[in-house]
């Protein structure tokens, strides 16, 4: 009898398994579309110019009908897929924590490092929109940035990965 119940067991996990494998898994309300959580509401294809400042240097770029260019200068190969991920992270990246003004009060502001800020990103879009961060210091773990959106008391902690990939593009023009 033993037998026979294991037996009707692994037949039913076999037709279970089949029955996912065919219909893809299961379906449902589990499954939702992606929705952008970062901090820079302008649509990616809207963006027509970047300004990036970093202790560097400052940087200008452009986008024509034919990709990005340097405003001065001339950039290296793979830069505007480097800025085309860079603001990727920016707009898809949400931030791990939101610090309302309240709670920055009552801590010393350059623990954020964010006066003068690390580094500078003005993003532009069509008509009159327009976005712009200030990336700080990174927390005590090293893990996020602390960053301040032009115009709000809030200072948000990115993850550090999105901070990093501007470093990058601040290097590579």
């Amino acid at each position: 009898m033993n037998r026979l119940i294991w037996s009707a067991a692994a037949l039913g996990a076999i037709v279970f398994l089949a029955a996912l494998a065919l219909t893809g898994g299961r379906g449902g309300s589990g499954l939702l579309p992606f929705v952008p959580k970062g901090l820079m509401t302008i649509r990616l294809q809207d963006v027509r110019e970047v300004e990036l400042e970093t202790h560097e240097g400052r940087w200008h770029f452009v986008r024509a009908e034919d990709g990005w260019h340097a405003a001065a200068g001339a950039t290296t190969a793979g830069f505007a897929a480097r800025l085309d991920g860079a603001l990727r992270l920016l707009r898809n990246s949400g931030p791990e924590r939101v610090l309302s003004a309240t709670e920055t009060a009552a801590v010393d502001p350059a623990q954020f490092g964010l006066n003068p800020p690390r580094l500078r990103v003005v993003v532009n879009g069509s008509g009159a929109s327009s976005f712009v961060i200030s990336f700080g210091a990174t927390n005590v773990l090293g893990l996020s940035h602390y960053v301040r959106r032009e115009g709000s008391s809030e200072i948000a902690l990115l993850p550090g990965f999105v901070a990093e990939e501007w470093e990058r593009v601040g290097k590579m023009p």
